[in-house]
Order: structure tokens, then sequence, then C-alpha cells
């Protein structure tokens, strides 16, 4: 197992309290740029840019219906978007100052009308963009999925096609429910889909731990065609354990453990795509409890999280 070595850039203290870090893009420049949202405003979204001149809000938005319409960004590596509430893309591109708005072609063809978007992490190097919902039961959780075609020239997008992850082919699923499974991040590239599931229990996984966790490759109706990493039936061992999975705009897959105290120290890995290896991660010296977030082949985002996003750092790959 190799190691992945981080030096510093620069990082910040932000001067306002805001949330998590909901998602997150970034750049091939080393510039990224995060969702969240105000603590205090818990329905004022913000959209942050981090590069090395600082951190700065570029823009902000009021939504009355939160758990309906949670906001979902992504990248085409020079411009970025916002897909709110499955009906429209705010684009921004240049000086990101004066964003498009693309309107979504006639999203109730696809989409259930119960259908939420939730803000998981997506990542797409093409014009297909991969977004998770959740349907019927909300309980912040993502069991569906849609494909969204956005060509950026025409300005124009729609949805393709909407699914769930079939979960015959997974070793530990619950023959006894018709849950599907849930989905962490998922991830569009080469032409080929990837979806992280964290296990399809509905207890609290922070509570009771989970039941399984999978890496596959899936098909736009959601068969899995390859299962590049599965876990043991984890609940059958005996003890409360979990993996979370994002995806990040390189071939790299973060993977950080539900516990600190787990066979992995409560420290985050990484899986390559591209190379089927696993990474462990050295961060920078006196930034130990900083998490990885995002990165690019060169560059790379952390976070500081202490009931309340703390700091935002931004660093090489040695």
């Amino acid at each position: 197992m190799g190691k992945l070595k981080l030096s510093l850039l620069n990082k910040w203290e932000l001067d306002k309290d805001y949330n998590s870090v909901f998602n997150s893009v970034m750049l091939h420049d080393g510039r990224a740029f995060v969702l969240t949202s105000e603590k205090e405003t818990f329905n004022l979204y913000c959209l942050l840019e981090v590069s090395p001149l600082g951190v700065k809000e570029i823009d902000a938005w009021y939504c009355d219906h939160v758990w309906e319409e949670e906001p979902l960004l992504f990248t085409d590596g020079q411009n970025i978007g916002i897909i709110k509430a499955g009906k429209e893309i705010v684009y921004y591109t240049g000086d990101f100052s004066n964003p498009e708005i693309i309107a979504i072609k006639d999203p109730q063809s696809i989409l259930p009308k119960k259908a939420q978007e939730r803000y998981f992490q997506i990542v797409s190097d093409s014009d297909q963009i991969p977004v998770c919902f959740e349907n019927q039961v909300y309980t912040n959780q993502a069991r569906n999925f849609a494909l969204l075609e956005f060509d950026r020239e025409k300005k124009q997008a729609k949805w393709t096609t909407y699914s769930h992850i079939d979960k015959k082919d997974l070793n530990h699923h619950d023959t006894n429910s018709s849950f599907c499974p849930k989905i962490d991040s998922m991830k569009s590239w080469k032409q080929e889909l990837y979806a992280f599931s964290s296990g399809e229990s509905q207890t609290s996984v922070n509570k009771w731990g989970m039941d399984y966790y999978a890496l596959v490759k899936i098909s736009s109706d959601g068969r899995i065609i390859e299962k590049l990493l599965e876990s043991e039936h984890l609940k059958a061992l005996g003890k409360k354990a979990g993996v979370n999975g994002i995806f990040t705009d390189s071939p790299y897959l973060i993977l950080s453990p539900l516990l600190k105290n787990d066979d992995w120290k409560g420290k985050q890995k990484l899986f390559s795509l591209a190379t089927r290896e696993w990474c462990d991660i050295a961060l920078p010296r006196g930034m130990s409890k900083h998490k990885l977030q995002n990165m690019t082949d060169n560059f790379c985002l952390t976070f500081l999280y202490d009931r309340g996003l703390k700091e935002l750092a931004l660093c090489r790959i040695d």
C-alpha cells in the first residue's frame, strides 16, 4: 500500500459560522468550490471559492423548502454549475459573478413527483451527470439516482433515466427487505458509471453501524457490472463498523471510517479506480484533525470540522 503525501499551500480559519461541507468540486488550476450553509441561518446556502488568495463567498441564496430542494454542485473542469430541485441549472462561467439560469427540460417526464434531490458528492468527466435522489421515505439518504444530460454549448439539459442500484448481486443484501442500497456518492468516468453504497440498513449507522459497504460499477438502469470493493457482513462480526466513500475530481475515492476506534484508527484511505490499489494519506504537520474532501491529480482540499466548519485548506500532492 502506497502513501499520498500532502504539503500545505495555505489554510484559512473561516470568518463566518458555516455548517459542514455538503459537497465540493475542484478545477484543474487548483481552485476549489464548496457548497455549505450558514449555521445560524440553515436555509441560506452559500457557495465558497477556495484559492491561494483565500476563501471568498461568491454566491448565497435562501431556500424556503430546504429539505425538498437541496442544491447540487458540479464542474466540467473550467466552469461550475448548481442543480436546483431537479428543475434548473445555475451555470457559472468567467469570473463567476453573473451566472446563467438554464431550465431542465420537462423534469417530471423522468423524475417521480416525490423525488427529492440530495447534495451528495458527484463527479463527471462528460455531459452525463449522475444525481442522487430520495423518494417516498425521507431520512436524508439517497437510494435512487438520475442521469442528467447537459449540453454546455447549446445550454440545454434534460433528464434521461431514473433508477436505483439492483442489490441482488451484493453478497450481504437483505432478502427480506425491499429497500434499495443507499448511495453515498456517484461518478461518471471514461463513459462508465460508478457508485459507492453504505449498505441498505434503515437504522442509524452512527448508533448501530453499517450492514455492509460496496464500490460498484453499474449500468444506467442500476445493474451491477462489477464490484470493485465489497465489505464483509459488518453486523455479523458483532461490532459496530462502517466506511463512507466519496468520489473526487481525480481517479481516487476517499474512504472515511465511521468510527475512530475501528481497524483504521479513524484514518481516511484512498482507493484508485485507475490502478485498483489502496493508498494511505500523510497530512501536513499539525493538520491531523483535517479531513480530505476532494482532489485533482496535483492539488487537494481539506477541512476541519468541530460542531461547524472551522477551517479550509489547499494542499499540494508531493
